[in-house]
């Protein structure tokens, strides 16, 4: 299908993949998958070099293959079904622009990627996944955007990773999709594990507080508003390690360093004081981290772990021991802690409890005192090439993380 519009042609196809699967097979969604339905991950590379778009066509096929349910339907809400009926890809000439130009450009998610619309996903119209390549003046951008229930941030950036490698003929770790890696809810039962929740420092929620502090804020689309990136220098990092260390006598990790000092910064700017408790919370990837679950395991596999609370005046030295201390023994390789939470949150999904690891209202609020960290910079965003160089620059997800640690170009 061509498409003669403003700002040039664009051609779009349906493409499936090379080898057809059976459509009686389904991809069924996890729990963690199913809290993640309603959210797209959406990322845009811009690369300054030339464009086969050819090659790029013939690897994105192989992809398919070896993710079969981004090109399937949901026929019902529990799973894709494997029917290959096809990914939209689109390709725009957008040759008045050139590189420069894109610097200049505002929300480039939105000029440079198609919006998926989840309610057309989940009464399986759409794919769970659009492509669009840009071609620029100077070179060319991509776009990518995928419902969450079918992946999470890891995933997602192994993939299009894979893609690159594909074109460039190279071996990559297999993406594994079997769901029966991880963990099942266990065998307690909905009063035992709304008591091991409260003991676990979780908190319930409050549908006030949801009514009034929370929902307004994703309504008037407040919470989706990011300001621009700050760039953190390798000496500035460095120092701030340096001195953590040499404060606490322990080794302070570049994610630890980084998110000590933002929440330190929040608690500055909201003006907190030893009688505000404040909590930080980091989202933990389960990969090699969980003994069944390999590192290229598709689907969601992260949740979220909260520290004790501490008073809002806290140094950041002090934070960042609290922040260690938390998350210590959940990265280990293998982690029984990091199991005990994973079990409690499926558990929390599978009864429904009115619970969080953290509260939700405190995140959101004019002066938050929760400050979740979703840290994607060991992702492997800006390695992608198609065989004419890595990005010149790559657009984070606008998901609902507060803070986001994004790689810099």
């Amino acid at each position: 299908m061509s498409i003669y519009g403003r700002g040039g042609k664009r051609v779009s196809e349906c493409f499936r993949a090379e080898e057809d699967i059976h459509p009686s097979q389904v991809w069924k969604f996890s729990l963690l998958d199913r809290a993640c339905l309603s959210m797209v991950i959406r990322g845009v590379w811009i690369f300054d070099g030339e464009l086969d778009v050819g090659a790029m066509k013939a690897g994105f096929r192989k992809l398919l293959g070896y993710y079969p349910h981004l090109s399937g339907r949901m026929k019902d809400p529990t799973g894709i079904a494997l029917t290959n009926e096809g990914v939209p890809l689109t390709v725009v000439d957008r040759s008045d622009l050139s590189v420069r130009d894109v610097y200049r450009m505002e929300n480039l998610t939105k000029h440079f990627s198609d919006a998926i619309k989840i309610n057309r996903v989940k009464r399986g119209i759409d794919a769970p996944l659009s492509v669009r390549i840009t071609r620029l003046r100077d070179g060319f951008a991509l776009g990518i955007q995928c419902a969450h229930g079918c992946m999470d941030g890891h995933g997602f950036y192994a993939m299009v990773d894979n893609w690159g490698r594909i074109y460039r003929g190279e071996e990559f770790e297999k993406p594994v999709l079997d769901r029966s890696l991880l963990p099942s809810p266990g065998s307690f039962s909905k009063k035992e594990m709304m008591q091991l929740a409260m003991d676990s420092g979780w908190k319930k929620v409050s549908l006030f507080s949801l009514a009034t502090r929370v929902l307004p804020k994703f309504i008037l689309s407040v919470a989706s508003k990011r300001s621009g990136p700050f760039h953190i220098s390798d000496d500035l990092l460095n120092k701030l390690k340096e001195g953590i260390s040499s404060r606490t006598g322990c080794y302070c990790s570049a994610n630890v360093a980084i998110s000590a000092f933002l929440s330190g910064m929040f608690m500055r700017l909201c003006g907190h004081t030893q009688k505000t408790w404040c909590t930080q919370v980091t989202m933990v990837d389960c990969r090699s981290r969980l003994a069944q679950l390999p590192t290229a395991f598709v689907g969601n596999a992260s949740v979220v772990v909260s520290t004790p609370p501490f008073p809002g005046d806290a140094s950041v030295e002090n934070v960042a021991g609290i922040i260690s201390r938390t998350l210590s023994p959940v990265l280990k390789t293998p982690s029984r802690e990091l199991e005990k939470a994973v079990v409690l949150t499926l558990n929390a999904l599978w009864y429904r409890l009115p619970v969080v690891p953290f509260d939700i209202a405190g995140m959101y609020s004019r002066k938050p005192t929760v400050f979740q960290v979703n840290n994607l910079s060991r992702f492997p965003i800006y390695e992608v090439d198609f065989g004419s160089g890595k990005p010149v620059l790559a657009i984070p997800p606008d998901l609902p993380n507060p803070i986001l640690i994004w790689p810099a170009p």
